[in-house]
């Protein structure tokens, strides 16, 4: 094993940084001699046996696009095709390859045909003969349909039919199920059972209604919806809403000294509101996106929730992580730092202080993540708030 380290010896040269890791690693490399001997002689380093075919998912014209001033119309009138649509058109052949694609699923056609340059699937010629289909062949290869976050919801739906359903013919036919034709790939996944049903999360809000305050009740029906996506949402909501703004009934109550006042849509919608507020706190996700049906908010409402959501961080806590950091940082990363002005700004007022604490914030989840730097105005903010008469 040999270890060996490039240095320039020119004394009128800048000193090597020490903390420069990725310096460090490129400047040292070990081959072995099984390695150099293989790679001498031409061998190949690597072989893929089964080979994996990677299959496109999206939502109709929703294919990646590449296009260029000169091209951009042409690539609206014919969008590109893709694995997935050309199965869709497989499946459409009058001929008996189309049959025989109408019995697969979507990660099975690779087995039986091949991905042409033109953008087809083409039937396979080499293999092992298929009795089904006279001239059709098989092979080993595996399909990959990529996967989908289920913050997507219609795409991750829209998965979950392919890989379950065969033969497809288009992204309407796949939302049939017993000649029904249903609105959403959602509801389609819900009349073929592919989805559990909510009964778990309805017991579990019955059960907290018994012994829990509105705004419990509300912090957990929030965390439901951003972490365990219900399958029903709406309806979860419809059937313990009473619960959900219980604490709220009784504000109004106690406000007005009238035990005789009932709910109403007012105290549904500033539940809503609440729910909604901690949907956004914890996955930055109105709750439209889980299928319910989005509070009644002035814009002013919004712009207020999210102001006091950014300026929700502790001074002393950033200015821990500011000493611990910059003394990490190298000569490069420093000077540059210190050099960087925020948004052009050449002092402090109270119209930078929402923006930097968005900044700010960001900075400090991208150190936890990747392990940069803190931006140097985070030191420079932290010191102006203290010695600052000023309050937001």
């Amino acid at each position: 094993m040999a270890v060996f380290r490039i240095e320039n010896t020119n004394v009128n040269a800048p000193p090597l940084n020490e903390n420069d890791e990725i310096t460090n690693y490129q400047i040292g490399r070990y081959i072995s001699s099984n390695e150099a001997v293989w790679r001498i002689f031409g061998f190949q380093i690597h072989e893929r046996d089964p080979a994996v075919i990677h299959l496109a998912v999206h939502l109709e014209n929703g294919q990646r696009v590449y296009f260029t001033d000169d091209t951009a119309l042409d690539r609206a009138i014919n969008p590109p095709k893709t694995t997935l649509t050309e199965f869709f058109e497989l499946c459409n052949r009058a001929d008996a390859f189309g049959a025989f694609a109408q019995t697969l699923l979507y990660s099975e056609v690779p087995r039986y045909f091949t991905w042409a340059q033109s953008k087809k699937w083409m039937p396979r010629k080499k293999g092992t003969p298929v009795d089904a289909c006279p001239g059709l062949f098989k092979s080993n290869n595996l399909g990959r349909v990529y996967t989908v976050n289920p913050r997507q919801t219609e795409c991750f739906y829209l998965r979950l039919l392919l890989v379950n359903v065969t033969g497809p013919l288009s992204f309407q036919d796949i939302r049939k199920v017993d000649g029904q034709q249903y609105p959403t790939y959602k509801d389609a996944c819900l009349a073929l059972g592919l989805l559990e049903d909510d009964n778990q999360w309805d017991s579990m809000l019955a059960e907290a209604a018994l012994n829990c305050t509105g705004t419990q009740i509300r912090l957990l029906f929030a965390i439901v919806l951003t972490t365990c996506f219900p399958a029903r949402a709406q309806m979860l909501w419809d059937n313990h809403k009473d619960s959900m703004t219980d604490d709220i009934l009784y504000r109004y109550r106690t406000r007005y000294n009238d035990l005789t006042i009932s709910f109403s849509d007012a105290m549904y919608n500033e539940s809503l509101i609440a729910i909604e507020d901690l949907c956004i706190a914890i996955a930055n996700l109105p709750i439209s996106h889980f299928g319910m049906s989005s509070p009644n908010r002035s814009a002013s409402d919004l712009l207020n929730t999210d102001m006091n959501r950014e300026l929700q961080y502790n001074t002393v806590e950033m200015a821990g992580i500011v000493s611990r950091n910059v003394p990490l940082l190298n000569d490069e990363q420093f000077r540059q730092d210190k050099e960087d002005s925020f948004f052009g700004c050449t002092r402090w007022n109270w119209q930078n202080v929402p923006y930097f604490a968005t900044s700010c914030r960001d900075t400090i989840k991208k150190w936890h993540r990747i392990g940069r730097c803190i931006f140097w105005h985070c030191s420079n903010f932290i010191r102006w708030r203290q010695n600052s008469s000023f309050s937001i």
